[in-house]
């Protein structure tokens, strides 16, 4: 295979359920019933590792996303699935649908949104990040989320000969709380010179749910 292409796989979980199960929760479950792989269960709160399977709400589904080599195997898992259980109650799933895909970055103008909150900052680049003026923020953002391409890039093993931009069209902080701490979680609008594979993470925390990039028509 072309070696900046790699296979993605989705699946979609449809259950019969008034509990709104979290991302999070389903990984708990999936990380329990598949031990022996650790990248389900991965701790991803380390930068320097991108997690190839993520966990995601998509137009109100959960979702299990499998990238590279972990295609297969979420297509391999994901298939024999028929419930899954929360500290509640065992729920039945009704369906799951599998979306096969190929991702090939092409150098192309494209837009985007976060569909989740992203968490670009740590405490260290909080600080810095707060005692800028306005526009000085925006722009630091953006550095944040080319290096944040980056690492994703670099976790599929795809590598480009071109620079990558990012602009930011709007965006907004929001308090979120992840790992029982609260971190500035940012919605934006923003444009890029690189496609991106939609409900892919970028940022902190990708794994449970945020940072979902959305692709704007």
């Amino acid at each position: 295979m072309d070696d900046k292409k790699i296979k993605i796989c989705r699946a979609m979980l449809d259950f019969d359920s008034e509990q709104n199960v979290t991302p999070i929760q389903l990984r708990g479950f999936l990380a329990h019933l598949f031990t022996n792989i650790s990248e389900f269960h991965h701790h991803s709160d380390n930068s320097y590792h991108y997690p190839l399977i993520q966990y995601k709400r998509i137009d109100k589904k959960l979702a299990v996303i499998g990238l590279g080599e972990f295609a297969d195997v979420v297509f391999d898992k994901m298939s024999n699935l028929d419930h899954i259980t929360t500290q509640d109650q065992k729920i039945s799933l009704t369906n799951i649908e599998l979306q096969n895909m190929v991702y090939y970055p092409k150098e192309i103008k494209s837009k985007y949104k976060f569909a989740s909150p992203w968490i670009a900052l740590n405490k260290e680049n909080y600080t810095k990040y707060s005692l800028l003026v306005k526009k000085d923020q925006r722009q630091f953002l953006e550095k944040i989320l080319v290096g944040n391409i980056l690492s994703m890039l670099k976790g599929m093993k795809i590598f480009v000969d071109y620079m990558i931009t990012v602009k930011i069209v709007q965006y907004k902080s929001i308090t979120i709380t992840a790992h029982k701490n609260k971190f500035a979680g940012f919605f934006c609008n923003w444009d890029s010179n690189i496609t991106i594979p939609e409900y892919c993470g970028l940022g902190k925390s990708i794994s449970k749910g945020f940072g979902d990039v959305l692709v704007l028509k």
